[in-house]
């Protein structure tokens, strides 16, 4: 689950960020709704010799993109 926070709220809801990030969660800042960072626990790059998680901080529209580009990728090597 992520957190979302607006840029122009940041600096006076930061330590409710931070506390986010604390409690293992991720936060998105954004900017006229475009989303310009991500905020990630330290915790997620604890262990870079392992297999990451490929939904670690995906929104479920993220999710939902990148499952549809491995579809589209599998039909494309069967075919070829």
């Amino acid at each position: 689950m992520l957190y979302e926070l607006d840029i122009e709220e940041a600096p006076a809801r930061f330590a409710e960020a931070m506390a986010t990030v604390d409690a293992g969660l991720g936060v998105l800042l954004r900017r006229a709704g475009v989303v310009i960072a991500r905020i990630v626990p330290e915790s997620a790059f604890a262990s870079l010799d392992a297999e990451p998680d490929p939904s670690d901080g995906l929104t479920p529209e993220e999710r939902e993109m990148r499952d549809i580009l491995e579809a589209f990728d599998d039909q494309m090597y069967d075919r070829f």
